[in-house]
């Protein structure tokens, strides 16, 4: 069942804009904020232009400068108000959670992790372990040299599995990217407040910023940070935060020094293999390359706080390029390299396609809706050759002037009917073909409906179709590719790494071939 959303005010204000929230942030032209319209669409058709496959795969994004909204827009099918996943932005959200116990006093970030869980030590108790404090686990200093969240996710008590893992250099000495540490972070809130992290956070935090946070819970019954979800628009209003120095709608919501300390330097990350990534680490948050940090997630999920440009840039994406195309990079080249701290020369007719750009934005394949052998093809019965997925049949039924296409699919003896859009609809339907719904542990989004299929499909060449299939509670699109050579198909489809149960497949790719004849 779908969680229910957090209502996010919006109302119209005359001439340029919305309040968002309580907070006075009303709509503004970029350029009277200093930024072209133009730098924006640069930006834009960057990612389109790097866009190939689908792989790049940006959702949503929103831009403030001086507390003005200059740009924002989802991509179709998604919304600025829907649940998304941010990966390990979410650590960052965690590390607020620390501070607001740092301000009530019930937390000191000197405290050493083992007086904490005094109760829950392992027998195997290193000295070094011994030494690590709560501002350790912050800046990922521990002294671990690897990843200990694996570990972690294998154990029926991850803090007293994560005490016992012994760090390999000092405390203090040596960074490392660590997985695990935001879980022992959001166990330490829990264990001082006598509440999950969540719930400390939403009186002092999260309510009076009108959002919420979904966080789902272990085995053990704490909180898991690495599935947390949020719209666009809180993600945004975090950073925003933060740009403030702590304060929303005229309340003082973290303490100015504490939120400075988050976003500053604090252990060096230069021998990181990617540039955008070595210029330091603050308070479960990176440093970029101007003053300024970023909320970073997993597949490009940001909130990037520029302070001395008194920009936000925020986005949620699903990029699968491994960092070939970074979008934090993009913006800040093209973008936040080209902003003025005065207003330029409007432009409305850059304004103007900017704002059809947005309107026009769509992550349906590319293509035609029509193929000169779509007649040819309609309602033909396709078998399959014996696979582990077992399916037997298929059939495509084209309907251009409904903008869809019918898919029927037989498998394991039963029928299965997705409806699939065309010219970039995405129609909804209950049911899938060829492969279930994938709901991993990386692919789910809560507070959206996962029991609802979405598709749209294009024809990419005169014999090849193109499906991208999906639900607003996955994160990622499979996609089908249809290839009718003469009496054959063959049928190439991607989703996202998984082991379907009783199916050997590469689970880095999560790959399947299927290859069927005309009854």
């Amino acid at each position: 069942m779908a969680i229910s959303k957090t209502e996010i005010y919006r109302e119209e204000s005359e001439g340029s804009g919305m309040l968002m929230g309580c907070q006075d942030l009303k709509y503004s032209t970029p350029e009277a904020q200093g930024i072209s319209s133009e730098s924006i669409l640069r930006f834009l058709e960057e990612v389109r232009k790097n866009d190939q496959d689908g792989m790049v795969d940006l959702h949503s994004f929103q831009i403030i400068r001086n507390d003005f909204v200059i740009a924002e827009g989802a991509a179709a099918p998604f919304g600025l108000e829907r649940y998304h996943r941010i990966y390990s932005a979410a650590k960052g959200i965690i590390a607020i959670g620390v501070l607001l116990a740092v301000q009530d006093k019930i937390l000191d970030l000197k405290e050493r992790i083992t007086d904490i869980f005094a109760d829950n030590l392992p027998e195997n108790l290193s000295e070094r372990m011994k030494q690590v404090t709560v501002y350790h686990l912050l800046t990922m200093n521990t002294g671990h040299a690897e990843d200990t969240c694996a570990t972690l996710f294998q154990s029926d008590n991850w803090v007293k599995t994560f005490l016992s893992i012994e760090p390999e250099y000092e405390p203090g000495t040596y960074f490392c990217y660590n997985n695990g540490i935001p879980h022992i972070l959001a166990a330490i809130v829990e264990k001082k407040s006598g509440v999950d992290i969540i719930s400390y956070m939403r009186p002092r935090f999260l309510t009076p910023l009108g959002i919420d946070i979904l966080c789902r819970h272990n085995a053990q019954g704490e909180r898991e940070p690495s599935t947390v979800c949020v719209t666009q628009e809180a993600l945004t209003k975090i950073g925003y935060v933060f740009l403030k120095k702590g304060k929303w709608n005229g309340r003082q919501l973290i303490d100015e020094s504490l939120c400075e300390e988050f976003g500053r330097f604090h252990v060096p990350t230069i021998t990181h293999k990617h540039a955008f990534r070595s210029y330091g680490y603050g308070y479960q948050v990176w440093k970029m390359p101007c003053d300024g940090f970023v909320f970073h997630g997993g597949n490009d999920n940001l909130s990037c706080v520029y302070r001395e440009a008194d920009l936000v840039f925020s986005c949620m994406a699903c990029n699968k390029t491994q960092h070939e195309v970074d979008l934090e990079e993009i913006f800040h080249n093209i973008v936040y390299k080209n902003s003025l701290a005065y207003p330029i020369k409007e432009n409305p007719e850059a304004y103007q396609r900017l704002q059809v750009w947005l309107q026009n934005w769509n992550l349906a394949p590319k293509g035609s809706d029509r193929s000169g052998l779509t007649d040819t093809l309609h309602g033909k019965i396709y078998s399959f050759e014996p696979n582990l997925l077992g399916c037997e049949t298929i059939q495509l039924e084209f309907m251009e002037a409904e903008e869809k296409a019918v898919i029927t699919s037989m498998q394991n003896g039963k029928i299965h009917r997705l409806i699939c859009g065309l010219n970039g609809t995405w129609p909804e339907c209950e049911d899938y073909i060829l492969i279930p719904e994938n709901m991993g542990h990386g692919n789910f989004i809560d507070g959206e409906d996962s029991s609802v299929n979405i598709a749209s499909g294009a024809w990419r060449e005169r014999n090849i179709f193109r499906v991208y299939g999906r639900s607003f509670g996955r994160i990622e699109s499979d996609k089908f590719t249809f290839y009718f050579e003469e009496d054959r198909l063959t049928v190439d489809i991607m989703t996202p790494a998984l082991a379907l149960p009783g199916v050997v497949t590469d689970r880095k790719k999560g790959r399947f071939i299927l290859q069927a004849m005309q009854k």
